[in-house]
């Protein structure tokens, strides 16, 4: 007797999960306790609102793979609700955080993806989006300075809409002549090249006049003359190391130094204008090749016989290494650096490598000549162990050759933010980074490389181990039993991944963002720039022009701001912000300064023409000085303070204008030098 199989019930099917969940944009699981807290709201300037509502919403990024799935969730704890504001913020999700970085259920994959709310962009990068933000025109977005609808804003007036008084700025310092000399020809800079010129020729002068008057020929031989010529070329490449130029910046940028009184720090912050010591120590160099040269062929013309083949090829290395270096400086001149930099880099680089290989056969052939002299005199090798020159040749050559030795080519990670911009992430680089840095980048080695400031993306949470070589993340509960992985409120190291922004400024820029790139070139290591000085004061007003957002965004999502330890006010002027550079970045400026000023050019310049007034750009020098002016809450509860100075990002034209103008009344005021 056979009997029937029993038929098991159906499994239960699983409710489908609602649709308006999404995941965030990190590799770390969804917490139960965070699905339903609301994002946090931004405060959004009206006049900024219609463009984030319009602005398209990017594209989800791709899925994992599984490989990349198992290596991002195996053994990773969520944040704990009191160490979410520790962790680096949202405020560079922007610019490089894995989206969608943990693979979605199958019962969500399969159904379309919700468009991304405005709200989960200003979320930690453990924060769910569950709640359906309210739009941008609701009341929470009312910015507290932004007036309602007036006559003065439907007239265009640039300062109201901001909270800024548009009274003329106060008088500049001094006559004119007194200005030109104290904060343009009298610059740092210049100060530091005139130093150096200055020291260098008054020693030559010594050395020449006490030839002269003594009659001996030795008190001032074509030895002495090339050795403080290699010692100059020395001097000059040595301080443009990156190595050295990040010393000189740790120093003056250090704790010992934000201790000190305003004007200390603002003498310190100048660190910047090192370039006056390259420029200097390269001209003094020829100053001293000339007189070598000279001295060469006065010494040689006196003696009798035959000069012999060996001595004309020591004429001719020489005259030609003179040559080279006269055509560097020409080249190098401002004026001309400014309307032919490609050409100037190019002759900087090749010409230099030439000169330098000229000047080991000069050597060379010299310490051949003087093994062929009368009995007496050294040997070959004796004459080269002995020479000065020689052994600072060395040096020179191998910091000409070390940056070339960090030339990589890596992989990049491109995205198109918009016709005009581009965001490249480098990821697993091998070196830390910090803000107030910039990396060379080219696709071109020999022929040109670019500066970009860099964006550090913050590293993830690090975790804690309950037992000795455990990677569980589990911690022990008075029971036994094991708790929810749990995360430290800090990550152990600095971050080694970064973004940079590139703008529409020329042919190759253009380029690259047309034809987005999977590799690029990379050489040397992350450098110092002008933004670090920002560091040594609080509050301080960082002034960027489109693209020089970038390394503002750094600083803004820095430990030091992030602890409260530097306030900033932020000024920015760009060609339509928001739909250049994204909305993200927009919503990242007034996260970290909600009374940040951010000027849309393009729609500045249609209220001028409807008011009939010129099309000018905006007065930056005007809006750096009132929010220098307003200044910003530093102790809670004590009112706002003054800002201590002023930092410019910009073009070299907007850069010196903005100093200039803030520098003669008053104000201390720090931009880029553009001598590179």
């Amino acid at each position: 007797m056979t009997t029937s199989p029993k038929l098991l019930p159906p499994p239960p099917t699983r409710p489908p999960r609602p649709s308006s969940l999404r995941y965030p944009l990190s590799s770390h699981p969804p917490h139960p306790s965070r699905t339903s807290r609301p994002a946090p709201i931004v405060n959004i300037p009206p006049h900024f609102r219609a463009h984030l509502a319009a602005a398209p919403t990017q594209p989800p990024s791709p899925p994992l793979g599984k490989e990349e799935h198992d290596e991002a969730t195996d053994c990773e704890s969520e944040c704990s609700d009191d160490d979410a504001e520790l962790i680096p913020s949202k405020a560079l999700i922007f610019a490089g955080l894995r989206s969608g970085s943990v693979r979605p259920p199958r019962d969500i994959e399969a159904q379309p993806r919700p468009a991304r709310s405005s709200a989960s962009l200003n979320s930690t990068a453990s924060t769910i989006a569950a709640t359906t933000t309210p739009p941008l025109d609701s009341k929470e977005f009312n910015h507290p300075l932004t007036p309602t609808p007036s006559s003065a804003t439907k007239s265009g007036d640039l300062f109201t809409r901001h909270g800024l008084p548009s009274c003329p700025l106060p008088p500049k310092h001094g006559s004119r002549l007194y200005r030109y000399l104290r904060w343009n020809f009298g610059s740092v800079y210049r100060r530091l090249f005139a130093l150096v010129y200055l020291a260098n020729i008054a020693a030559m002068t010594v050395l020449v006049f006490r030839r002269i008057t003594s009659g001996d020929p030795l008190s001032f031989t074509r030895d002495h003359a090339a050795t403080a010529a290699t010692a100059n070329v020395l001097a000059a490449i040595l301080v443009r190391n990156e190595h050295v130029v990040n010393a000189l910046f740790r120093i003056a940028c250090s704790s010992w130094i934000r201790g000190l009184p305003l004007r200390a720090r603002t003498l310190a912050a100048k660190v910047y204008s090192y370039g006056g010591i390259h420029s200097g120590g390269a001209v003094a160099a020829t100053s001293w090749y000339v007189a070598f040269v000279v001295l060469l062929t006065v010494d040689w013309a006196k003696e009798e016989g035959d000069p012999g083949v060996l001595r004309g090829y020591v004429y001719l290395a020489s005259y030609l290494v003179l040559a080279l270096l006269v055509c560097m400086l020409i080249s190098a001149h401002p004026s001309l650096r400014r309307v032919m930099h490609n050409w100037f880099e190019g002759i900087h680089r090749f010409m230099g490598w030439l000169a330098v290989i000229l000047l080991w056969a000069q050597v060379l052939l010299l310490a051949a000549e003087a093994g062929m002299s009368p009995e007496g005199a050294p040997s070959f090798g004796g004459a080269l162990v002995r020479s000065p020159t020689f052994w600072m040749l060395i040096a020179i050559t191998l910091l000409v050759i070390y940056p070339w030795t960090r030339l990589r080519l890596r992989e990049v990670h491109a995205e198109v933010l918009s016709e005009h911009c581009l965001k490249l992430t480098f990821r697993n680089t091998g070196f830390k980074v910090d803000y107030g840095q910039a990396f060379r980048i080219t696709d071109a080695p020999l022929r040109e490389t670019h500066a970009f400031g860099v964006i550090p993306l913050p590293p993830s949470p690090a975790t804690a181990h309950h037992c000795p070589g455990c990677t569980c993340t589990r911690t022990p509960s008075p029971s036994g039993m094991k708790q929810p992985p749990t995360t430290r409120a800090e990550p152990l190291e600095q971050p080694t991944e970064f973004s940079l922004l590139i703008a529409k400024a020329g042919d190759w820029t253009s380029n690259l963002i047309a034809n987005p790139p999977r590799r690029l070139y990379t050489r040397g290591v992350p450098q110092f720039g002008v933004l670090r000085v920002a560091g040594l004061f609080s509050p301080v007003v960082a002034v960027a022009t489109g693209a020089g957002i970038a390394p503002i965004l750094g600083l803004l999502d820095s430990p030091a701001c992030r602890s409260g330890a530097v306030r900033v006010r932020v000024v920015w002027a760009a060609r339509a912000p928001v739909k250049t550079f994204g909305e993200d970045v927009v919503r990242t400026v007034y996260k970290a300064d909600p009374e940040a000023v951010v000027v849309d050019t393009e729609e500045e310049e249609k209220r001028r023409k409807a008011s009939g007034g010129k099309g000018n750009r905006p007065d930056l020098v005007g809006l750096a000085y009132r929010v220098w002016e307003d200044g910003k809450e530093v102790v809670k509860g004590e009112g706002k303070r003054r800002a201590e100075a002023v930092v410019i990002i910009s073009n070299q034209k907007v850069t010196e204008k903005v100093v200039y103008g803030l520098e003669s009344r008053g104000v201390p005021a720090f931009g880029a030098i553009f001598d590179s």
